[in-house]
């Protein structure tokens, strides 16, 4: 099995710098005053045929067939059994942003039920590679390692 840590970590910087590209590109909220990027107008842009490229290559079969869940207020997750993802909307915001959320809240690496270690590390590389996809498929431009400060 892959390093978690080093996996998340690459996977949480290159988030890091697809958000910084995003909102330097437009990628906007408009509902907000401050500068946040907006994963649904990515989405959107990526569109569905991105949606249907991730499947035919089946680089994220655990994060589309058997996404992450959502932890609750009151320290559940639901849903129970989650439906698998059905569009790039949800790939993107349930999917890769759900999965950099629980790592970065501390959900991850915490113990679980049988194999959950494998599944955590499963999901973020399967996050990260969606997510490297993007950065590509679109021709966002990425800032390089190193060319800012983090």
């Amino acid at each position: 099995m892959e390093n978690p840590y080093t996996a998340a970590e690459a996977f949480a910087r290159d988030f890091r710098h697809m958000e910084y590209a995003m909102k330097r590109s437009g990628f906007l909220r408009k509902d907000k005053n401050g500068a946040e990027a907006d994963w649904d107008l990515l989405a959107a842009t990526l569109g569905q045929e991105f949606f249907q490229h991730i499947v035919a290559t089946g680089i994220a079969r655990t994060l589309v067939g058997n996404p992450p869940r959502r932890l609750l207020k009151n320290i559940t997750w639901a849903p129970e059994k989650p439906v698998p993802l059905a569009n790039v909307a949800q790939l993107i915001v349930n999917g890769v942003c759900r999965v950099r959320n629980s790592f970065i809240h501390g959900e991850k690496f915490i113990g679980g039920g049988d194999n959950q270690w494998e599944r955590d590390v499963t999901l973020i590389l399967e996050a990260h590679a969606v997510l490297r996809e993007a950065m590509n498929f679109r021709g966002i431009e990425i800032p390089q390692a190193g060319s800012r400060k983090d």
